[in-house]
C-alpha cells in the first residue's frame, strides 16, 4: 500500500497484511499484520492469514485484489463463495480472473453452482459456490 492511499484515510478500520520481513514503516503500527511467507517464498501464508483474522473476530473476507490473490486462494482451496459481475460490454485483451491457481485443464477446473443471479441496472451479479469435486475416470 502506497503512502497516502485512500485505504489508509482512517474512514474505516484497515488492516494491511505484509510479510514478516517487509518494510512497512510508512504504515501505522496498528494497521499492520505481519505474517510468514508462503512455502516457496511467494506471497503470504494464507492459512496463517486466516487464523490471524479469525483471532481478531473476522469471520468473512472479501478478496478484491486481482488475479494473483484470487488464484492463490483458489489454489489453496480457501474459496467458499464467488461473486462476479457481468456487464454487457465486450473488451479486447485483458487480465485473467485467476493467476496461477494450479488449474491448467478443463478437467481440473473449479466447478461452481450458481446460487443467485441479480440484475443491477444493465449488469448481472452472479453468486456461486464451489460444487462437489468431479471424480477421476
Amino acid at each position: 500500500v502506497r503512502p497516502g492511499a485512500r485505504v489508509l484515510d482512517g474512514s474505516a478500520p484497515t488492516l494491511v497484511a505484509v510479510a514478516e520481513d517487509a518494510d512497512a514503516r510508512h504504515l501505522p503500527d496498528d494497521a499492520v499484520l505481519r505474517l510468514p511467507r508462503a512455502h516457496g517464498g511467494s506471497g503470504l501464508d494464507l492459512d496463517a492469514l486466516l487464523a490471524a483474522l479469525h483471532a481478531r473476530g473476522v469471520r468473512s473476507v472479501l478478496l478484491e485484489g486481482g488475479p494473483v490473490l484470487a488464484g492463490a486462494f483458489v489454489a489453496a482451496g480457501l474459496v467458499d463463495k464467488v461473486v462476479g459481475y457481468l456487464a454487457p460490454v465486450l473488451l479486447g485483451a485483458g487480465p485473467a480472473a485467476l493467476a496461477d491457481a494450479g488449474i491448467s485443464t478443463i478437467t481440473e477446473a473449479l466447478r461452481l453452482d450458481v446460487t443467485e443471479t441479480v440484475r443491477i441496472g444493465p449488469d448481472l451479479r452472479v453468486t456461486a459456490v464451489p460444487g462437489p469435486a468431479r471424480k477421476e475416470n
